[in-house]
C-alpha cells in the first residue's frame, strides 16, 4: 500500500488541481480524483473550504452594477476595429 505523504503523487496532484476546483474549471473526472485523495491531506482540504467560503462571502457581499455606457461603446469601438 502507498504512503500517503506529501510526496504522494495524489498529494502533488491535489495541490495542482486545487486552483482550478476553487475556479470551478476543473473536470468532472478532476473534480472526483481530488475529493477522493484529498481527505488524506486535511491542510489540502482545510485550504480548500476556506478559499470557496470566502468566494462565496465576498460573492455574496459584491453588488453587480452595469459598466458605464460610454465604457461599453468604448469597447465597442474597439472591438469593432480591429
Amino acid at each position: 500500500m502507498e504512503q500517503l505523504t506529501k510526496e504522494s503523487p495524489h498529494y502533488k496532484r491535489c495541490m495542482d488541481l486545487l486552483p482550478s476546483l476553487i475556479d470551478n474549471q476543473a473536470s468532472s473526472e478532476d473534480v472526483t480524483y481530488f475529493h477522493t485523495y484529498v481527505v488524506n491531506w486535511p491542510e489540502v482540504l482545510d485550504c480548500y473550504q476556506k478559499e470557496t467560503a470566502f468566494r462565496e462571502a465576498i460573492r455574496n457581499k459584491l453588488v453587480m452594477l452595469p459598466a458605464p455606457e460610454d465604457l461599453m461603446e468604448h469597447i465597442k469601438q474597439s472591438i469593432a476595429s480591429v
